[in-house]
């Protein structure tokens, strides 16, 4: 019985030896590595989205981000809470929200594999925003206009009124002349 006792500690620190050596290319059975979490936690944040429970997706990804701090996964999960701020179906969420997270990915690090993607999703946003503003704003009035109609509609005036002129200054010229004669005397 005592030998059993002193053999589990012995076996313990064993299996912690082979543990630690087993991370060059043995099984790896400690603590997953950043890159396995992420994968899990994007997966978690997919699966959340796709039904619609966007508070869950940016919580699952926000909390990787916190815990992963200054890695490239990181940076990539504030790129994806700025993507699924944006989806349309996402009604707890703004552009501005959105805009925020890009502009962590973008400080975060000048080589960030999103960085064009990152760029692209910051101008829409940018966008969609003063969209939303302009749309919300009181008293918005939205003029669609026909320009070739338009376009017809000005030559057509631009006609009246070079006929208008024209008659006008017919008109003048002839008061005109009737005014030389009337004052003019007659012998």
């Amino acid at each position: 019985m005592r030998g059993g006792a002193l053999l589990a500690p012995i076996l313990l620190a064993i299996s912690a030896f082979v543990g630690a050596c087993g991370g060059r290319g043995g099984i790896h059975r400690g603590r997953p590595t950043v890159g396995e979490t992420w994968a899990a936690a994007l997966a978690s944040a997919q699966r959340a989205a796709d039904e619609g429970r966007y508070v869950d997706a940016d919580r699952e990804l926000a909390v990787f981000g916190r815990m992963n701090s200054g890695s490239p996964e990181a940076a990539e999960s504030a790129y994806w809470r700025a993507l699924y701020k944006l989806d349309p179906r996402n009604t707890a969420a703004t552009a501005r929200d959105a805009v925020s997270l890009v502009d962590t990915v973008l400080l975060a690090d000048a080589s960030t594999e999103r960085r064009t993607e990152a760029v692209v999703l910051r101008r829409t946003a940018l966008l969609i925003d003063s969209l939303r503003r302009e749309a919300d704003a009181p008293n918005t009035t939205v003029v669609i206009r026909d320009t070739a109609r338009d376009v017809a509609r000005e030559r057509a005036f631009e006609e009246q009124i070079k006929v208008l002129q024209d008659s006008l200054a017919k008109t003048l010229a002839e008061v005109d002349r009737i005014r030389r004669r009337i004052t003019t005397p007659r012998q």
